[in-house]
């Protein structure tokens, strides 16, 4: 090999391992990047970049041009075994390690030793540099290669559109669909995932992702699910007077009333408002409640938390009656509570009925807290208290805790005690199959099993 040749050979495989990188990173970029990422960098120029669109099109477009990328890497290796093995292997006979050998066998190897080399250089420096690169800087990577990317493209259009077609036609006769941003679906899983990685790297705020999270969950609840049980519900007659009501609204600090016929909860005819109870009183005292009584839908226990909050904005209604399967009350759910499963608790002046229903009776000497709690309290308003997530609440379709515990521990009695994840929970008393009240203990040690 002539000197001549040879300087030029080196030249040749320089810009063929420049180029090979190129394409590399190219394929990595375009596969890593986000088409919302570079969607958002655009609107937020002041004047539309060709560069950016250019790049949002390639991305639109990637199966073609992932086929540009493979047919650049395949040149490129093809190049590379043809001049890079015979060039190193002469760098190596006339200057190199092997200098001093002659023969066959020097030649020989010198083709190994040059073959070896030449994959060691193409696979970091082709291969795993741009892609490291390309992986941790996708967005710079893929705007920056757009415009070699978009040229090679061009110039072998024909070529790289048949290759496209027939692997296209392949995977469809394999029964299966090409790759596209379109068809690129996350599962709420995938989505939270994200989210929580996100959160960490401190591109979305922690609250974010909690709101998240808890939207996710607050589709898989049904109205029965944050209902107010009618055991709990304080109701006024529709026989009753303003008078009655407003001495209601002084007892309870209830800002609404479910108003009932006959003084019975399966027969709520709507509520009524603290607000126009205050403002009737300085009319008339002894008006009749039905006056300013106002419109409560009904929905059953299952349909969907989402569902009842539609219903609610286009009723223009903060209250809704929960109705069971023969008809009768289960209980109401207020726009309170389903905001709280969005923002978390937000005390007010009817959140009393939940602490009334809990007695704190100190801790013991393991520093274990202990609770007296009424067998009326809702599975709900029990995680809801003690900020926690029972698993086996969601697998029953009991309200209230004294319906779980029987369902769960039907040869449970007074003074026995049952495991339920971190918590021992002891009937005080037992009477006509039905629980009063229990003693809580919280464990400091999360037991996530359900034991007797």
């Amino acid at each position: 090999m002539s000197e001549g040749r040879l300087i030029l050979s080196i030249i040749v495989i320089i810009l063929v391992l420049m180029f090979a990188a190129l394409c590399v990173s190219a394929e990595f970029a375009l596969v890593k990047v986000r088409r919302s990422a570079l969607v958002e960098l655009q609107e937020a120029r002041e004047r539309p970049s060709r560069k950016i669109a250019a790049t949002i099109h390639m991305i639109d477009n990637l199966n073609e041009y992932l086929s540009t990328t493979q047919v650049g890497i395949t040149v490129t290796g093809l190049v590379l075994g043809w001049m890079g093995e015979e060039t190193i292997a002469h760098l190596l006979l006339i200057g190199g390690v092997l200098k001093e050998m002659t023969g066959p066998s020097a030649a020989a190897i010198a083709s190994i030793v040059a073959l070896i080399l030449l994959t060691y250089i193409e696979v970091v420096l082709t291969e795993l540099v741009p892609k490291n690169v390309s992986i941790e800087f996708p967005v710079k990577v893929a705007l920056f290669v757009s415009g070699p990317l978009r040229f090679f493209h061009v110039i072998f259009y024909p070529f790289v559109w048949l290759l496209n077609k027939s692997a296209t036609g392949v995977t469809h006769l394999m029964g299966l669909r090409t790759a596209s941003e379109e068809n690129e679906v996350y599962s709420e899983a995938e989505i939270l995932s994200l989210s929580r990685n996100a959160a960490r790297l401190g591109q979305l705020q922690d609250e974010d992702y909690v709101f998240m999270e808890r939207a996710f969950e607050m589709n898989d609840k049904v109205v029965n699910d944050i209902m107010i049980d009618r055991t709990q519900l304080f109701v006024v007659d529709v026989q009753d007077n303003i008078d009655d009501a407003l001495h209601a609204y002084f007892e309870t600090k209830h800002s609404r009333f479910p108003v009932v016929a006959d003084g019975d909860k399966d027969k709520i005819l709507g509520y009524v408002f603290n607000y126009d109870i205050m403002r009737q009183a300085e009319v008339d005292r002894q008006a009749p409640v039905r006056k300013i009584i106002r419109n409560m839908p009904n929905v059953p226990e299952n349909m969907p938390i989402q569902d009842v909050l539609k219903l609610m904005i286009s009723k223009r209604t903060p209250m809704i009656v929960v109705k069971d399967e023969y008809g009768g009350t289960s209980g109401i759910v207020t726009d309170k509570d389903i905001y709280e499963e969005l923002f978390g608790s937000v005390r007010d002046e009817v959140d009393w009925v939940v602490d009334d229903l809990v007695e704190k009776l100190g801790s013991d000497d393991k520093q274990q807290m202990h609770y007296k709690v009424s067998g009326k309290m809702t599975v709900y308003d029990f995680e809801r208290y003690f900020k926690t997530d029972i698993r086996a609440f969601d697998k029953s379709d009991m309200v209230t805790l004294t319906g779980f515990i029987i369902e769960q521990f039907p040869e449970t009695r007074a003074g026995d005690t049952v495991r339920l994840e971190n918590f021992e929970i002891t009937p005080l008393d037992y009477e006509a199959a039905y629980i009063n009240e229990f003693e809580i203990v919280r464990l400091a040690k999360k037991d996530t099993e359900l034991t007797e």
